[in-house]
């Protein structure tokens, strides 16, 4: 993990020598918490970095499923507190986004791109406009969300997966040949540097 932080920590600082901001997004769920929590002690210019979650369950913001207070409560803590969080419900999506940090579902979804919408193109086709699309309830919280399509990766220069179990490092391996996971899609972009971290 500490060379997995040292990486991001370069990836964050290069940009904000060279364009005076970064970005990064970052997925709810529990797979990137021990990550989240290691950058907290990163003592970098936070307040020039821009943070926003690539997929969001339409509840409360102070709902218990809540990815944003997940984010709270995980993330904006020590030095990162001072960073600029920017809400997806704002329906609004960065371009060349520094970094994206996020796991993946046993059943291959991603942000919250699951089976299903393997047959939608807005939410996986590549020629469509990156943005940020809402989903019927589904999942586990069985609820309403926001997410990113796949196209708007492409605008990440560096993507961090996390896998945080046996049963995922199975579906990440089965991912790598079959299309109807939808993982798949995202492990098979051409042009962008994917790491795969190990957390378990």
């Amino acid at each position: 993990m500490e060379k997995i932080v040292e990486k991001i920590e370069k990836i964050l600082n290069k940009s904000i020598q060279e364009n005076n901001k970064a970005s990064m997004i970052v997925s709810g769920g529990s797979s990137p918490t021990n990550l989240l929590h290691a950058l907290n002690d990163l003592n970098i210019e936070w307040i020039k970095v821009k943070v926003m979650l690539l997929d969001e369950r339409l509840v409360d913001e102070d709902n218990e499923y809540s990815n944003q207070r997940y984010l709270r409560e995980n993330f904006f803590k020590n030095h990162t507190k001072n960073a600029t969080y920017k809400s997806i419900r704002d329906l609004n999506i960065e371009k060349n986004i520094d970094l994206a940090i996020l796991g993946f579902g046993s059943d291959g979804h991603f942000a919250s791109i699951f089976p299903c919408h393997l047959y939608e193109k807005e939410f996986i086709d590549l020629n469509e406009e990156p943005k940020i699309l809402k989903t019927t309830k589904m999942g586990d919280p069985y609820v309403a969300r926001l997410t990113i399509n796949l196209s708007a990766f492409l605008g990440v220069k560096n993507i961090f997966i996390i896998i945080n179990s046996n049963k995922k490092l199975h579906t990440f391996h089965e991912a790598k040949d079959n299309k109807n996971l939808p993982i798949y899609h995202l492990l098979n972009l051409e042009h962008i540097n994917i790491e795969v971290i190990k957390d378990f």
